[in-house]
């Protein structure tokens, strides 16, 4: 098992990276304002038309650790699966900060941050050939954005 690997992503943040399995991106967009919601935390940007689903767009970075990220030219929009049973939220848009990187993962390649506690959207942080990134729990992250975003 210990050569097993999993193909990833590493989404560019302002301060590290996000990594997420291959299987979870839908597709990366260059950023568009999304429609403000009326309401809403000052990390849930709004939301945007895509493929026919409204998907809800956020600021990851504001959302963990209260900074603010620019919109660049850089900037894009990554669009990411959501898990689990919300009726409401089939995709997240992440604020991205340039093109993903691809890698492959493996036990041996990566090594988890010993931190005490994570915020609740966080499965794990881990650096992986020298790059810090963040792994959302995305069955987490979607109930968070559900809750901000239509208030269920």
């Amino acid at each position: 098992m210990a050569n097993e690997e999993i193909r990833t992503i590493l989404a560019p943040l302002t301060n590290g990276y996000v990594m997420l399995p291959n299987s979870a991106v839908g597709e990366i967009l260059e950023f568009t304002s999304p429609e403000p919601f009326k309401q809403g935390p000052a990390w849930l940007l709004g939301e945007i038309a895509w493929h026919g689903w409204q998907v809800p767009v956020i600021n990851y970075e504001l959302m963990l650790k209260g900074t603010s990220t620019k919109v660049t030219s850089k900037s894009r929009i990554l669009i990411i699966k959501t898990l689990g049973e919300s009726t409401q939220v089939n995709y997240i848009g992440l604020l991205i900060q340039g093109l993903p990187k691809l890698k492959k993962a493996r036990a041996e390649t990566l090594i988890e941050s010993q931190v005490d506690r994570l915020p609740d959207t966080v499965f794990s942080e881990v650096a992986i050939d020298g790059l810090k990134a963040i792994i959302p729990d995305l069955g987490d992250l979607t109930s968070v954005v559900e809750m901000a975003a239509y208030n269920n």
